[in-house]
């Protein structure tokens, strides 16, 4: 009976300590799994503070040209010299995006910002920038001009509708909404277009609704600007609307179009240049014959527009003009000179679809591109750490997102 009894007491016992062992082992597994998740945050707010308040090395990377990937030491985005943090500097933003097929040797990939920063070896990252205010506009109503000398002029937008939300995609109230108004006519076509740019530009304003609408009514502003246009004995006439929205100090521009011919051209501005790429998906193809000046819109300030000159090198040959689907698809310009707060370079040129005629263009050109730089494996593990700051360049704010998780785990 006693040694029943005691086998049972160290049957007992034994369970006991298989229990509290397998208890210890998983708490600790526990606890090593919290530190090790600890020690990927860190690492992520350390690449987020070294990414958005350092300039890297060279200072100058983002705008000097002479200076090609392999001679970066160091990576950063901050604008050198600043004394505001979280400004970053919009050159080197725009060498991290490639919106053309061809060899842009200014490019940066995912893979060489790795290696930069020192984490190729054991970590994958995504980085995002995306607006804090996403601009939507829609055109409610035209307005046609009277025809006469100005037979074949597009419609106007007359009342737009506009929505805001913002990065998370909830609804703007209470944002202030301005439009402003980009008239721009012929006096002659062919190959010695004169152009006229009405100013100063019609500008109207709005709140935002619970809804994150409003309406930006431009009827009486369009009809004192036609009186004035009519007597130019102009040929041709189109017009778009720039959008600049504020909130609570927080401001972002966008613009609204007649048609979508802002898509006929994609395009992206460093330094002085401007490097523009034919769309050739959009249908009908036809050729744009383009002013040798650009509009550089400036909505920060009451002298919204200012027009300044493209240099070319050849100026005794007007090819340079021409943009087209065949050998003319791909173009770099030289601006005289751009302003800093810029939000838009926009081309003025004429298009012939071969339906309604020879028509005048605007080409805008944002200065304010979406970024998403991956490296590393498509899908992240549910363990990554994201982290999200709020920084601003053009005086834009922008939601700056980090995505890291280890190679082992992805």
């Amino acid at each position: 009976m006693h040694a029943i009894l005691e086998y049972i007491g160290v049957t007992l016992i034994i369970v006991i300590i298989l229990f509290s062992t397998m208890y210890a082992i998983n708490a600790s597994t526990t606890r090593l799994s919290h530190i090790k998740e600890e020690q990927l945050c860190t690492v992520a707010e350390r690449l987020m503070d070294k990414i958005i308040l350092t300039p890297g090395y060279p200072y100058d990377w983002g705008y000097n040209f002479s200076l090609y990937n392999g001679s970066l030491t160091d990576f950063g985005l901050a604008e050198y010299g600043s004394r505001t943090p979280y400004e970053l500097d919009p050159e080197k933003i725009l060498r991290l995006v490639n919106l053309t097929q061809l060899p842009n040797p200014l490019y940066i990939s995912g893979e060489e910002i790795a290696e930069l920063l020192g984490i190729k070896e054991k970590y994958f990252f995504v980085l995002e920038m995306k607006t804090l205010i996403n601009i939507y506009s829609r055109v409610l109503t035209y307005k046609t001009p009277g025809h006469g000398k100005g037979q074949g002029t597009s419609s106007l937008p007359e009342k737009i509708e506009v929505t805001l939300t913002n990065y998370y995609g909830v609804n703007i109230a209470g944002a202030n909404v301005t439009g402003i108004y980009i008239l721009v006519w012929v006096k002659s076509l062919g190959q010695n277009q004169s152009y006229n740019y009405y100013s100063p530009p019609p500008v109207k304003s709005n709140i935002t609704w619970f809804d994150g609408k409003c309406m930006l009514d431009f009827s009486e502003e369009l009809d004192n600007a036609l009186d004035e246009i009519k007597q130019k004995s102009y040929k041709k006439l189109f017009g778009m609307v720039l959008i600049h929205v504020n909130w609570h100090g927080f401001v972002s521009v966008g613009y609204s179009l007649p048609y979508s011919l802002g898509d006929i051209v994609e395009g992206y501005v460093i330094g002085n240049y401007l490097i523009v790429n034919y769309n050739v998906t959009i249908i009908p193809r036809a050729a744009i014959l383009i002013k040798d000046e650009v509009l550089q819109a400036v909505p920060e300030y009451k002298s919204l527009l200012q027009v300044t000159a493209v240099e070319i090198v050849d100026e005794d040959n007007p090819a340079y003009r021409v943009i087209n689907r065949g050998a003319k698809k791909y173009r770099v310009y030289r601006l005289e000179y751009v302003e800093k707060l810029a939000s838009h370079i926009i081309m003025v040129g004429t298009y012939t679809p071969g339906q309604g005629g020879r028509r005048i263009v605007l080409l805008p050109i944002s200065r304010m591109p979406m970024l998403y730089i991956r490296y590393g494996t498509y899908g992240e593990p549910v363990n990554a750490v994201n982290i999200v700051r709020i920084a601003y360049f053009f005086n834009y704010p922008y939601i700056v997102r980090l995505t890291l998780w280890r190679k082992e785990e992805g």
